[in-house]
């Protein structure tokens, strides 16, 4: 089986591509391929929009998805920019990266045979 990096770089203020991202995560795992997601850019902001939505369409998706052992973490350097780096850690997930450093580092997941998935 392959080895996916979805990278889903779409925030709060779609509804649309963040809830595919997550789709096609869980389908891709249903089919036995090792799936990893990273949030980055805007869509490092889901774990603290998600603790007051329970009604949200992508809740249901990224519940699952974390179950799963899906996400994989989040983009340090923006969640530092966009100020929800401690709301990312609150939610167990791992940053990649840091302030001033960004993450994951795409090279070394293309070297270690993830095929990258980008979804914005």
């Amino acid at each position: 089986m392959a080895r996916y990096a979805i990278l889903l770089n779409a925030g709060p203020a779609g509804v649309g591509p963040p809830v595919n991202a997550l789709q096609y995560a869980l389908r891709l795992d249903d089919h036995g391929h090792e799936v990893s997601v990273f949030l980055d850019g805007p869509a490092t902001k889901w774990p603290g929009e998600l603790e007051s939505m329970a009604d949200h369409p992508l809740r249901e998706y990224y519940d699952e998805a974390r179950e799963r052992s899906l996400i994989a973490g989040a983009c340090g350097f923006c969640a530092h920019r966009y100020g929800v780096g401690d709301t990312c850690l609150d939610a167990g997930l791992r940053l990649y990266g840091g302030p001033d450093e960004h993450g994951p580092d795409v090279g070394r997941l293309a070297t270690d045979g993830y095929r990258l998935l980008t979804v914005g």
